[in-house]
């Protein structure tokens, strides 16, 4: 152990020198040459944009090595001065698909924004056109027949997980080349190709944990920065009692619509499930059934307590579940037993790379113990990234950040995946950085459309304008009192 220490120790420290040091300059890219791109978004008609294709090198330390193809969509600015730095905007997940988002509900915000500049949509390297690895053949699989096991799971997810990273191996796959390192190089080297002075970033979850790392590794080269939800370089796992904290204020907005008692009422059902489980019949999977365990309670409700449009059914489901009925709660279990059904190679080696500090991890398990959803809000990570042998970034990573670029901080009230704790954590090490407030909204739509002056906000500051909000508000929640058809 105490050799593994001094591994460790001396890793970190020559991470630190990496990360600390300026970056060399290397080969300047080919230029990038833009074609005539049509985009089909899905109710806003169809969009004039450019298309390009840029290749970086698989690892960036090894610069004559083999490569990657990114695509990238620019948006031409309708307007403004031509003073703006074009804006790239970064995806979350990790996973997420720039292009995808801008095709969606949220068109009408990147639409505001090339108002004023040039909009820049890189599918970041491993998702959507940009070379995304194989799905891997194996799959854990549950039984509906008998509730979750918190240990049993771990371990089965941990195995599946483990031949995956062997089959992605085997087919040629370098999993230590996703990593947000990797991707912060690769928007240098779009900035480099098109020949730009600067550029800004604009992120949402996942994505403003890289547009950090990007501040970070080039910060000389970046104008402005939005970060709409918050991960930080050290906020990889969450703390699990901001998910008791936002359970709290839900149920204060519960009240109107007539449940009173929705903290008391989830404490009592998971105490009922942990002395014998349930069984419920999904109604949006055809009425599958399900036998329900205390954790399988914990980690639907930690995942649904992310977005209104989950946390809408939290009362109801409660309510149900205290009076026997387990049919919409074994909904949000289905939801969740599925995704953990398997990861994709990108996402999985990008989170365990980022990864967290010593003091972050005990922090989180200190708080685990407290929660009422104990660890669900991060599982099955940490554990599941221990013994893996996939990259780990380091501390010089996860370390504070300081910087002088302007950095525009959007976080709701209401979100359960990037709370707006992490970003005030964030604001003391950015000297020109200032918050935005949205009151009412959560990890989800309405932190882009729930206030029409939000996107308002996120173009003055990108033109350099004076951003004229602190607080903004979104209609409440409004709870479901029956149950829908979906979730």
């Amino acid at each position: 152990m105490r050799k593994l220490q001094r591994v460790g120790t001396l890793a970190a420290m020559s991470l630190a020198l990496v990360w600390a040091a300026p970056v060399l300059a290397r080969d300047v890219p080919t230029p990038l040459v833009f074609s005539h791109y049509t985009m089909k978004t899905q109710s806003h008609g169809t969009i004039d944009s450019e298309e390009a294709f840029l290749e970086v090198p698989r690892r960036h330390d090894v610069p004559d090595g083999p490569r990657i193809r990114l695509r990238v969509i620019r948006l031409r600015a309708t307007g403004g001065d031509g003073s703006a730095a074009p804006v790239l905007y970064l995806a979350g997940g990790p996973g997420g698909s720039s292009f995808g988002t801008s095709l969606g509900p949220r068109w009408p915000v990147f639409d505001r924004i090339r108002r004023e500049t040039d909009v820049l949509l890189l599918d970041q390297r491993g998702t959507d056109f940009s070379e995304p690895p194989p799905a891997c053949t194996h799959e854990s699989h549950f039984d509906d027949n008998q509730p979750l096991q918190r240990d049993a799971a771990l371990a089965k997810i941990r195995a599946t997980t483990a031949s995956c990273i062997a089959e992605w191996k085997k087919g040629g796959i370098d999993l230590a080349a996703y990593t947000t390192a990797e991707s912060a190089d690769d928007i240098e080297d779009l900035r480099r190709a098109m020949g730009l002075p600067r550029v800004s970033l604009w992120g949402m979850s996942y994505g403003t944990h890289l547009a950090l790392a990007t501040v970070r590794r080039h910060g000389a080269n970046i104008e402005r920065v939005v970060l709409m939800g918050t991960e930080g370089p050290d906020d990889t796992i969450k703390l699990p009692l901001a998910a008791d904290a936002l359970l709290a204020d839900l149920a204060v907005l519960a009240r109107k619509d007539g449940f009173d008692d929705l903290v008391g009422s989830t404490r009592r059902v998971l105490e009922t499930l942990q002395r014998q489980p349930g069984q419920g019949s999904s109604p949006m999977h055809e009425g599958r059934k399900v036998t329900i365990g205390q954790y399988d309670a914990q980690l639907a409700l930690a995942v649904m307590l992310g977005r209104r449009s989950t946390q809408q059914l939290l009362p109801l489901m409660m309510r149900q579940a205290e009076a026997g009925n387990y049919d919409l709660l074994a909904a949000g279990v289905l939801m969740v037993r599925g995704g953990l059904g398997g990861f994709r190679a990108m996402p999985l080696a990008m989170d365990i790379a980022s990864g967290q500090s010593p003091q972050r991890r005990a922090l989180v398990q200190a708080q685990a113990r407290q929660s009422l959803f104990g660890d669900a809000l991060n599982f099955p990570f940490p554990e599941l990234g221990d013994g893996l042998g996939l990259v780990d970034l380091g501390e010089a990573f996860r370390g504070p950040l300081h910087s002088d670029v302007p950095v525009l901080f959007i976080s709701g009230t209401l979100d359960g995946r990037t709370p707006q704790a992490n970003a005030q954590a964030m604001l003391p090490g950015f000297r020109k950085g200032q918050q935005l407030l949205v009151r009412g909204a959560s990890h989800d739509n309405e932190l882009w459309l729930g206030n029409p002056d939000i996107a308002g906000n996120i173009a003055s500051f990108l033109a350099g304008r004076p951003v004229k909000d602190e607080v903004l508000d979104v209609p409440p929640p409004v709870f479901a009192t029956s149950t829908p058809e979906r979730l």
